[in-house]
């Protein structure tokens, strides 16, 4: 049960990192500034998004339905 705790807290992480990253680089991109710094900024967030990617792949849970069960988790499909 901790594993899982841990797992879920890495895969928290890496969303909030990427998407606190992704909401500076908006604002980032309304300030005058140089071209260089702003395509070394979005290197390091593409960065982050494979690193986001890795950690829910390699630390998510996979849904226990099948997709032509549900085709979203939160959708019943009824019977067939």
């Amino acid at each position: 049960m901790e594993k899982v705790r841990f797992a879920m807290k890495k895969i928290k992480i890496s969303i909030g990192v990427t998407t606190l990253g992704l909401v500076l680089f908006i604002i980032l991109c309304s300030l005058p500034l140089s071209i260089v710094f702003l395509q070394l900024y979005l290197f390091c967030l593409t960065g982050c998004l494979i690193w986001m990617v890795v950690t829910i792949l390699k630390n998510g849970e996979p849904s226990r339905h099948a997709f032509d069960d549900r085709f979203y988790e939160d959708t019943d499909l009824g019977p067939h």
